[in-house]
């Protein structure tokens, strides 16, 4: 474990004071006894905090024994956690969550979730800076890349449809993210719908710039992409051990809002990102526990289900609810 320094030894000795402000306060592990919990995860720039919590000893110093299972989809988490293999899930798009609770309602409760803004967005679309490609409208009767599956492509279409542009006039072109920098690199698509970190590892380039900010903000904003869960039954069954977790989280998302470049060395050890683009990545914004927004999450619902992600409205109430 590396050695904190000495801005974030600053801070984790403030993180004290300022989490008892939010209502919560570090567990003392010379108190606690040890909880085990077993962590889903991917390594991807959206579970800064769980790598935080790891990299800075804050679950250890709660008293809090993490066994982090690395996977490389969500779907294959979802499917951990409803089998009971995992107890909990961090980082995750918020779809697959919702498509869990419209199908087996009542199995998870979501801790934490993003809060994306314009300011620091996990998509874009981006094209070559030579490109004639110049605004939105240019897009019809050109290739436009994006990610495998529908909540993409679903999203891009009602994307240009809100914006007057006719998704049929758009040929889509879903690629493995592998080879996103190489179709726009070799003009087999004219703009890519980027994701982190793929979006920074472009825009660092001369070679490609942005044509427009995020889909997803400019559909909602902010817009609650991600989230982290615990498993209810979990719950109920080790309730201190979920309490701690939980906490544990927070105060790795207030820490990551302090120090973002601390917060971004943490990927080091748990992606494959390259290290000039690590400094650069986009950070998504994660509230704390205590200040998760049941209209913003309910409003995200709303809109995966109008875009037809959703095989059904789903109430946010019920995935919010404390676990009794």
């Amino acid at each position: 474990m590396k050695k904190l320094s000495h801005s974030l030894l600053a801070i984790t000795l403030w993180l004290g004071s300022a989490w008892q402000a939010f209502g919560q306060q570090a567990l003392p592990a010379d108190s606690q006894p040890p909880v085990s919990i077993k962590v889903a995860y991917a390594p991807v720039v959206l579970n800064v905090p769980l790598f935080l919590g790891q990299t800075q000893g804050l679950f250890k110093s709660n008293g809090i024994e993490v066994e982090a299972k690395l996977f490389t989809s969500a779907n294959e988490m979802i499917n951990a956690l409803v089998a009971n293999q995992v107890d909990a899930v961090t980082g995750v798009s918020m779809v697959p969550i919702l498509n869990l609770e419209a199908q087996f309602p009542g199995r998870v409760r979501i801790i934490l979730h993003s809060k994306m803004s314009e300011a620091s967005p996990y998509d874009s679309i981006v094209t070559r800076a030579d490109s004639a490609l110049k605004k939105l409208d240019d897009l019809k009767g050109h290739k436009v890349g994006l990610y495998p599956g529908t909540t993409a492509l679903n999203l891009l279409k009602a994307f240009l449809k809100s914006r007057g542009i006719d998704p049929a006039s758009v040929e889509l072109i879903q690629l493995p993210p592998s080879s996103h920098i190489s179709a726009l690199q070799s003009g087999a698509i004219d703009a890519l719908f980027a994701y982190e970190p793929t979006l920074t590892a472009l825009l660092k380039q001369k070679e490609y710039r942005k044509l427009f900010g995020s889909v997803y903000v400019a559909m909602l904003e902010p817009s609650p992409i991600s989230c982290s869960v615990i498993s209810r039954k979990f719950e109920t069954e080790h309730p201190e051990a979920a309490k701690r977790f939980s906490e544990t989280l927070g105060q790795a998302v207030l820490l990551a809002r302090n120090d973002p470049a601390g917060a971004r060395n943490s990927l080091s050890g748990f992606t494959k990102l390259a290290p000039e683009v690590i400094p650069h990545v986009n950070l998504v914004a994660d509230v704390l526990p205590t200040e998760t927004d049941l209209k913003n999450v309910q409003q995200f619902s709303d809109l995966m289900r109008e875009i037809g992600e959703l095989p059904k409205s789903v109430d946010a109430a019920a995935l919010l609810a404390p676990t009794k």
